[in-house]
Formats: structure tokens, sequence, C-alpha cells
């Protein structure tokens, strides 16, 4: 299992890296792959409907056709894609923000875990992801109340989040395996 983590650590980091070079590629395309995804969840409940022969539902079918119909609007409106991409900022925003406090949660689990090896097998592991957490939970409240930076820069902020996620990743990994 630390090896995974180790994988996962590593892979994290690598697409942080990613969006942190292509920030505005990672953005721009958010809100049309929303309504793209809207658009076949939609279809994908129309074929239902029409291939069920129990138990289908006429709500299925119009809840297809209306995912159809807002998926579409997404795609083709540009105001609509607009309205999308600020949900998007604001939803990312609380994302980073929770997971930051999970990150400071995380280090006070952590550090009651070291305090419980022998004294030489102790590290501030678990300082470093309390700090960690406490920068990504600070990303966070940024975005909240900067939700235009939010979408000119989200592809940047949730590649720093990835990042620092994927180096405490790999701390979280070193502090297990030392503990095990």
């Amino acid at each position: 299992m630390t090896v995974l983590m180790i994988v996962l650590g590593v892979l994290m980091i690598l697409c942080g890296f990613g969006c942190i070079l292509t920030p505005a590629a990672a953005f721009s395309t958010l809100s049309w792959l929303t309504g793209v995804a809207i658009i076949v969840a939609g279809v994908a409940a129309v074929f239902r409907y029409a291939a069920g022969r129990d138990g289908r539902s006429v709500w299925e079918l119009i809840g297809g056709v209306a995912g159809i119909l807002l998926g579409g609007l997404i795609v083709a409106n540009g105001f609509v894609r607009f309205a999308t991409d600020m949900v998007i900022a604001y939803a990312v925003a609380l994302w980073i923000l929770l997971y930051g406090v999970c990150g400071i949660a995380e280090a006070l689990s952590l550090r009651r875990l070291n305090q419980a090896l022998p004294s030489d097998l102790r590290t501030a592991g678990w300082l470093v992801v309390m700090l960690l957490g406490a920068a990504t939970a600070a990303v966070g409240v940024v975005c909240l109340f900067q939700p235009m930076i939010t979408i000119l820069t989200v592809g940047l902020l949730v590649g720093i989040s990835i990042l620092i996620s994927g180096i405490k990743v790999l701390v979280l990994s070193v502090q297990l395996m030392r503990a095990g």
C-alpha cells in the first residue's frame, strides 16, 4: 500500500507541474467539457429509456432531454459558459479549502502517531503536513474571495494544490513506512 501511495504522490506532482505549465489551457476547457458531459449523460438516459421494457419511467426520458438541452446551452452560449466557469471557480475554491483543512486534520493524527513512536524514529513530517495543509487552506480562502483571479489562474492554483498534495502524500508514505 505504501508503494502505491508513493507512486500516487509522484503522479500528483507530475500532474501538478502539468497544470502549472499550462494554466490557461487547464481552465479554458472545463465549462465546455462540463456541457459535453451533461449532453452525454442526457443521451445515455434517453437511450436507456428507449431500450427499457420493464420499469422504465418517463422521468428518465424527461431528465435525459433536459440534460441534452442544458448541456447544449452550456456549449453553445458564452454567457452560460461564463456562469458555469464561475460555479467551477467557486467549487474549486471550496475543494481547495476543504482539502487544506483535511490536511491539517491529517497532520494532527500523524502527530499523535509520531508521538507514539520511539524517540529515535520520530520525525517532523507531521509539521510539514500541517504547514502544507495550512498553505492549501489559505489558497482556498484567496480563491473564494477573488473568483475572477480564480478563473484566470485556476489551472495554476489547482496545479499548485496537486503539487503540494503530492508532496504531502510522499511525506505521509515515508512516515507510515517508518511507523510500520
